[in-house]
């Protein structure tokens, strides 16, 4: 939308211009992006609170963003058995059913993280390298 909303949308405000910028470097065709139902749900829920034209806009990019990426479905059941299911919860362990087959997992949960990692799956983890970018910028 506009990435200068991002640090100051509650839901956003720990990351900045330049995450956003990071993140679609990392992703760099938007059509190559594999998303999960679950993971719209999340992202709906997280940021469909904006208000007036910010609104109208979040609707027209979320829409437009959807119909250029691929949706994957993982049962319910499938991710229900998934070894971190206890500790991770039904989208996680579905993330993880999935990124079995991806080149790349792009997540911001440290816990998602270490279980892909363990995993021997290839993770990009936005708070690790925004941590990592404050440290090298100081």
């Amino acid at each position: 939308m506009n990435p200068k909303l991002i640090d100051s949308h509650k839901r956003t405000s720990i990351y900045d211009e330049q995450d956003f910028y990071n993140l679609i470097s990392v992703i760099s065709d938007i059509k190559k992006l594999v998303i999960l139902p679950n993971i719209w749900t999340e992202v709906d829920n997280l940021l469909n609170d904006f208000n007036g034209n910010h609104k109208n806009l979040y609707l027209t990019k979320i829409v437009n963003v959807i119909k250029n990426t691929t949706e994957k479905f993982i049962e319910s059941t499938r991710a229900a058995n998934n070894f971190g299911f206890q500790e991770l919860g039904l989208t996680d362990s579905a993330i993880l059913e999935h990124a079995r087959e991806c080149q790349l997992l792009i997540t911001s949960d440290s816990k998602l993280s270490d279980y892909a990692n363990a995993m021997g799956i290839k993770v990009f983890d936005l708070v690790k390298y925004k941590n990592e970018r404050i440290i090298c910028d100081n």
